[in-house]
């Protein structure tokens, strides 16, 4: 009994607010985090649904803003809404393209213009796709040349890869619109793996050829997760559908295991080692509401059930200091939720009691027939101004940056008393 008594044991603090910037305009994604300018510092950067892309300090002072407007012709006017013509669905993203030890920042608009920036803000050159850039830009030195290719997909149903002057290497025909975020799968040679609106998932060789690909039954919006699930070499390819799948592939494309829920899975699964068994465990969310912990094997850890969609990456940090790492995850509820990662044992019957229970915790090797199931619990929550679109970590200060569609963003710090 005096083990059940030790289950109670709250966290002690609670979320609090540092600050909160209103960028005068809906935002559609996450915030990234990076140290741009190289001063030892990171700044927030993100774009809004009217072309504005800002660039913020840690204290959410306004370090320089870019104006992505351009003139739309009389043709393309028929076909876009021209309020979003410019808008910034996706996460920026942020590298040295060139090996200049400068970080440059790179995103798309619904208008299909590409952007790379210096990290004082100035346009260095800008590309004109065929239709809506909505994944966030992947930069990766494809051919180990030290020139970091523009990887990204696009809504004229191709995935193109320029140079780090804005010069087309190739590009590849899905045969669908391209949202999903591509990914990098690294055998002998690097290969990119993506998903596509008619549900196939492509696995395409570093000369844009098709190595292989898997058909899932609706559209894949997710970026792919790759990695070595079991801590040895093998490498996995872990992706959500629109079908309400989640699809654990090999690196041949063969599935390995999948799991359903009952929503579309839009976001990237964050894969981490959170019960220190060196092996990574799954952690996403689902548009049945619910953010969910699989082992590497595709059996459920736990499950959490918040009042509307997960949709964004959910982060794995200590945010506390207590030396355990949290789950921190954004719901369309307007909600933050901090959970424990390891999930809380509830009991349906004390055993060698009467009546029925619920406790957290775990049960002795005495019981034979198991009381209960694991479920996720919640540590903190913070209600925000929005619906949640997407989350970063600032490691500077352990706090958590929140985009909501509402145009706030706030940054969240865990505090004692």
């Amino acid at each position: 009994m005096f083990a059940f008594k030790q289950l109670g044991k709250k966290r002690v603090g609670r979320l609090d607010k540092k600050w909160d910037f209103d960028a005068q305009s809906a935002i559609s994604s996450a915030p990234f985090v990076a140290d741009i300018d190289g001063d030892g510092k990171k700044e927030i950067i993100f774009g809004t649904k009217k072309g504005k892309l800002f660039v913020l300090d840690i204290n959410a002072g306004i370090k320089w803003f870019y104006d992505s407007n351009e003139k739309i012709d009389e043709v393309e006017l028929l076909f876009l809404d021209v309020e979003d013509a410019s808008s910034i669905e996706a996460c920026p993203n942020v590298g040295d393209l060139n090996g200049d030890g400068k970080n440059e920042v790179v995103f798309g608009t619904e208008l299909g213009m590409l952007y790379v920036l210096d990290d004082k803000g100035k346009l260095l050159w800008k590309y004109k796709a065929g239709g809506a850039i909505r994944g966030q830009v992947l930069l990766y030195d494809l051919y180990d040349d030290n020139d970091v290719k523009v990887i990204f997909g696009c809504e004229d149903n191709k995935l193109y890869v320029l140079n780090s002057n804005g010069r087309l290497v190739w590009r590849f025909d899905a045969g669908s619109p391209v949202q999903s975020t591509p990914g990098i799968l690294h055998k002998d040679k690097p290969m990119i793996v993506f998903g596509a609106s008619d549900g196939n998932v492509f696995c395409v060789d570093r000369k844009g050829d098709m190595v292989w690909k898997f058909k899932t039954k609706d559209k894949v919006f997710a970026q792919p997760a790759i990695n070595r699930l079991f801590g040895d070499d093998r490498l996995f390819v872990v992706i959500g559908s629109s079908d309400h799948h989640l699809y654990v592939l090999d690196d041949a494309g063969e599935l390995f295991w999948d799991y359903k829920t009952e929503g579309a899975i839009l976001g990237k699964v964050c894969l981490v080692d959170i019960n220190d068994d060196k092996k990574l465990e799954l952690v996403f969310g689902s548009c049945d509401n619910s953010v969910y912990a699989l082992s590497p094997q595709g059996d459920k850890l736990w499950s959490y059930e918040t009042d509307f969609w997960v949709v964004s990456e959910p982060i794995v940090e200590d945010i506390d200091g207590d030396g355990k790492k949290e789950i921190v995850v954004g719901s369309y509820d307007h909600n933050l939720y901090v959970l424990d990662s390891e999930g809380s044992y509830m009991l349906d019957y004390m055993p060698g009691l009467s009546g029925v229970v619920q406790q957290a915790g775990h049960y002795s090797d005495i019981i034979t027939q198991e009381p209960g199931k694991v479920t996720g619990k919640k540590i903190w929550q913070f209600k925000t101004d929005g619906i949640i679109v997407g989350c970063a970590y600032i490691p500077d200060d352990n706090s958590i940056v929140v985009n909501t569609k509402s145009g706030m963003v706030n940054d969240l710090m865990h505090k004692k008393d």
